[in-house]
């Protein structure tokens, strides 16, 4: 154990790489399951399926685990996840390897429970288990569960709209909607340093975004038949719609600066009195 180093979380700009090491248990069983095939081992294709789908099903369950923690960190305003995933992988890998030891190779139940406690304490040293503690900056009378909800509906509705913008097949119209989602992201990136100004901006965050997602729906349910009159209106409504984020954002940074000033002026008077 004096080897042993304390798990620090892998942030990477993408999860798909992470949990690599699992599919490492993942080959066996599936070049097993091949292999009883081939050789119409019925009983052996039934144990194999069995072995193949455990592993497959710690590895389903970890890869979402990953993702809840790397949007756990990214964030700086997140909740600790209600679905422990990494540690139902864990859990998994530990009854996968159990039974794999034991009944499809035969092993003895104490070689095999030493083999699966060896892994899951592996899974933990390299990946370590889910986020416990809520990230939680001051909300003010806001409240905790207004705030984070707020939030994260909005950044929902902008992710519903970045998976649509693909279908759209205007260029101008494409670029300005990407311009818009930009400054509504950075809105909302504020926010979540500062979400005890979400009252104030409760209306971008529910209407605007809502309101945007209907248009962008909207839009590519008839843009191939939409006259040129119609294209430009709608690029000058989403010149309009960025101008008012593009306020909103100005709007947040200045709260933080008054927030601030009021806090200097307290602390000064505090000290003089």
């Amino acid at each position: 154990m004096a080897l042993a180093r304390p798990y620090e979380p892998k942030i990477t700009q993408k999860t798909k790489t992470l949990g690599i090491l699992l599919y490492l248990f993942v080959i066996p069983p599936f070049l097993a399951l091949i292999f009883s095939v081939v050789t119409l081992q019925v009983r052996a294709f039934v144990f194999d399926l069995v072995s193949f789908a455990l592993f497959l099903l710690a590895l389903y369950l970890s890869k979402k685990g990953f993702e809840q923690e790397f949007a756990y960190h990214q964030s700086p305003f997140a909740l600790a996840p209600k679905v422990p995933y990494k540690l139902l992988g864990a859990l998994m890998l530990f009854f996968a390897v159990l039974y794999t030891s034991a009944i499809v190779c035969g092993r003895s139940w104490v070689e095999s429970i030493f083999l699966a406690i060896v892994s899951f304490f592996g899974y933990y040293l390299w990946y370590g288990f889910d986020p416990r503690e809520d990230k939680v900056p001051d909300t003010g009378d806001v409240g905790v569960d207004v705030a984070y909800r707020t939030i994260q509906e909005a950044k929902e509705n902008l992710k519903k709209i970045e998976e649509l913008l693909p279908k759209i097949s205007h260029p101008r119209l494409k670029e300005r909607m990407e311009q818009t989602l930009q400054t509504a992201t950075e809105v909302i990136a504020q926010l979540e340093r500062k979400p005890l100004f979400v009252r104030e901006a409760r209306k971008f965050l529910v209407v605007y975004t809502e309101s945007l997602l209907d248009l962008a729906n909207s839009y590519i349910a008839v843009q191939e038949g939409l006259e040129p009159q119609r294209v430009e209106e709608l690029l000058f409504l989403l010149q309009q719609t960025q101008e008012r984020f593009e306020k909103e954002l100005r709007k947040v940074q200045e709260q933080g600066k008054f927030d601030l000033d009021v806090k200097m002026r307290t602390l000064d008077h505090q000290i003089k009195s």
